[in-house]
């Protein structure tokens, strides 16, 4: 297939509806100015939303143009995109089609309820070969479309209870049962897509939002050609930390995309607070788009690109980095049985929150962090430490993995009292009961505490006895009310087995602290010292491999917010004498972006200054 680059692009759609004339405003000027401001790899146009109204004057039988197409919306946006030799993909709303719902009632997915949502639509329906593939095969040979980003799929998919079920589903199955049944019935359906597709246009470019990503934890068998999902509007930075190293390591190119504007209020996000996503990103080997709104009439909006060109600006320059995987010491195991046992098929409800907050702990304790899968135990050896966080029903075989690499050496930290009991059981180490707390605290340095549950919660709080330990639980901020021990480390083979007795990942997602991050960083700091170490804090390292040697990344974590309610912001404090020491002698340190900056390199260790840390800084280790 011809490759079509997606390091940096930009996102436009407006889920058309039928109240507004479509097509009369559409200029070539509108859209030209952002290709040329912001030399975006490629774009994208919207030609079906979520209502199901088609934004392009659609043939196909099945489908529901909008009622006020005036002139051909899409034909302007292609001949743009030709005259400028870059792709364009169209946004294609997947199973969520409320004008094919309402045409087809048969069509709908039901719910064990026997409920029905009007906008649904059954996976083993119809609907893929009446509308879907039809009306892409229409935009290919119409408009030269390069690709299509389908929208509202995995997310979408429901369990399915209707005749079109792929098997007949019985609402005694378990929840678990009932998402592998749908989670095969949607692979098979973007399988069918994409096969009939590729074999129509084999340069095409299939990608299915947020399938094989955190979404969708299984092996990627369906031939789709690029991973993408637009990850939250706010809070976004740390969204796309843990975003991108669930996709990181798939092996498939990847990009993420980030909305260019906060959703609830409809405020825009600066040039800066965009730059500062995309370094999270880009430090991890994928490629960032940004998605704005079209105008409710198709066209493209005249107050937008500005701000977009130097975030085009700033990608350019990092262009090197595209498709180099990190490496880490830190890995962090992202359990697929324990995910499907408690989510809705593919909407975590809460069942990540466990793994998100191990992510975000690890990279605030400043060591590198990768996300793997529990199928890919190669990726074990890689790491010097494995996080389990408070996955409750991991399978045997990767149990026996994971120790199989620890008895090898490797170092393992369970987290959570179900995932310790099961471990020691394994290891022949005998735990005490499950006691309650009102309040639970950590003690740090310098005598301070911080709590991990909610204090002001009615109920108490899980905490396993292990019996000996280090460190200790409190159940208030007092030295004289040490309750028990605060983790537990075990011999295994050559390696180590350290237990953390309640659920630290889901903390640490609901409420940060600098102590609850040092209890952490201090139990990884006990099993391996970190190859990098930096005298700054909120500083996130990525590592990637170069030609010579290896790249480090450095991205400032600090913003000029003071709270989630202040969505949008324009600054990002600067970071000052940032002082890395890597521990290898290197023969030389670059620095490609070209900031100010000195090395040393003694027998052990390569040390670099660098006067001060904007958004993201690259150094290069030549070894």
């Amino acid at each position: 297939m011809k490759e079509h680059k997606r390091f940096f692009g930009l996102h436009f759609d407006f889920h058309a509806g039928n109240d507004v004339e479509i097509g009369g405003n559409t200029t070539a000027e509108d859209i030209e100015r952002y290709i040329l401001e912001c030399k975006p790899d490629f774009i994208q146009c919207d030609c079906k939303g979520h209502a199901g109204n088609s934004s392009y004057p659609t043939k196909v039988p099945a489908a529901k143009p909008a009622d006020k197409i005036v002139a051909d919306n899409m034909r302007v946006w292609s001949d743009v995109a030709k005259k400028h030799g870059i792709p364009l993909y169209v946004h294609y709303s997947g199973v969520w089609d409320g004008e094919y719902a309402k045409k087809n009632p048969d069509q709908i997915a039901v719910q064990p309820e026997n409920e029905t949502d009007p906008r649904f639509i059954s996976l083993k329906g119809r609907y893929v070969h009446d509308v879907l593939i039809p009306q892409l095969k229409e935009l290919i040979d119409e408009y030269g479309i390069s690709g299509v980003w389908v929208d509202g799929d995995c997310w979408a998919a429901y369990a399915d209870f209707s005749e079109n079920a792929p098997v007949p589903l019985s609402k005694d199955m378990s929840r678990r049962e009932l998402n592998e049944h749908t989670s095969k019935a949607f692979y098979k359906y973007v399988q069918t897509y994409a096969d009939e597709l590729h074999a129509y246009a084999p340069d095409f470019k299939v990608i299915s939002n947020w399938l094989y990503t955190s979404y969708t934890p299984d092996k990627p068998t369906v031939p789709i050609d690029f991973i993408s999902g637009d990850f939250p509007h706010n809070n976004s930075v740390h969204e796309a930390r843990y975003e991108g190293r669930a996709i990181a390591l798939r092996g498939i190119p990847w990009d993420l995309m980030a909305w260019g504007f906060e959703c609830i209020h409809r405020s825009h996000k600066s040039s800066v607070q965009l730059m500062q996503e995309a370094a999270t990103i880009v430090c991890l080997g994928g490629g960032f788009q940004i998605y704005e709104n079209q105008n409710s009439d198709g066209s493209a909006k005249r107050a937008c690109y500005g701000r977009y060109a130097p975030v085009g600006e700033f990608m350019r320059k990092r262009e090197f980095l595209y498709g180099l995987q990190p490496t880490a010491q830190v890995g962090i195991l992202f359990d697929g049985e324990s995910y499907y046992h408690d989510s809705y098929v593919f909407c975590a409800s809460g069942v990540t929150r466990p793994i998100i907050g191990a992510v975000n702990a690890v990279l605030d304790a400043q060591y590198t962090a990768n996300i793997f899968y529990d199928y890919q135990t190669e990726q074990f050896e890689k790491h010097d430490i494995i996080v389990v966080p408070e996955w409750k029903y991991i399978k045997d075989e990767t149990k026996e993995a994971l120790l199989a690499y620890t008895k090898k050496g490797g170092k393992l930290i369970i987290m959570g009292i179900e995932a310790c009991q099961q471990f020691g059981e394994l290891i022949g180490v005998s735990f005490g009961e499950t006691k309650g707390f009102k309040s639970v605290y950590l003690h740090g340095e310098n005598d301070y505490f911080a709590t991990v549950n909610n204090t002001n919660s009615n109920e108490d709080y899980p905490v396993l006895d292990l019996v000996t330990g280090e460190e200790g639980i409190y159940s208030n901020c007092d030295l004289r009310y040490k309750e028990l021990p605060a983790y537990r480390v075990e011999a295994y083979g050559e390696g180590k087995v350290v237990f953390v007795p309640f659920a630290y990942g889901t903390s640490y997602f609901d409420y940060r602290s600098f102590t609850s991050r040092d209890y952490l960083k201090n139990i990884i700091q006990s099993l391996s010292a970190p190859l990098v170490k930096i005298n700054r804090k909120y500083i996130d390292i990525t590592m990637q491999p170069s030609e010579k040697g290896v790249y480090l990344n450095l991205v400032n974590m600090l913003q000029g917010r003071h709270a989630l309610t202040y969505g949008t912001f324009d600054e990002i404090p600067e970071i000052y004498n940032v002082e890395i020491r890597y521990g290898k002698k290197c023969k030389e340190v670059k620095m490609p972006l070209g900031e100010n900056f000195t090395y040393e390199i003694t027998e052990n260790e390569t040390v670099v200054r660098l006067e001060k840390l904007e958004i993201h800084s690259v150094i290069e280790f030549i070894e």
